[in-house]
């Protein structure tokens, strides 16, 4: 019994641990803003808030992105 109540709590702990390491990737934006950016990968954002979404998430991934240029690419 003593097994299963600690094998139990162990369990708990991980769970706990694994849900606060996952970040779900959700950034609200007003698309109705049309300012396209060009970012440094090449990609055209519809407006600075896409871009600052997709660059957050870059930075996870210790990556770096950049505006390249305010406009299409």
């Amino acid at each position: 019994m003593k097994c299963f109540a600690l094998f139990s709590l162990l369990a708990f702990v991980l769970a706990v641990a694994l849900v606060g390491r996952t970040e779900a990737s959700f950034c609200p934006c007003d698309l109705s803003k049309k300012e396209q950016v060009c970012g440094s990968n090449g990609v055209t954002y519809k407006n600075r808030c896409e871009f600052e979404c997709t660059q957050r998430d870059y930075r996870k991934l210790g990556r770096k992105l950049d505006v390249q240029k305010i406009g299409p690419c």
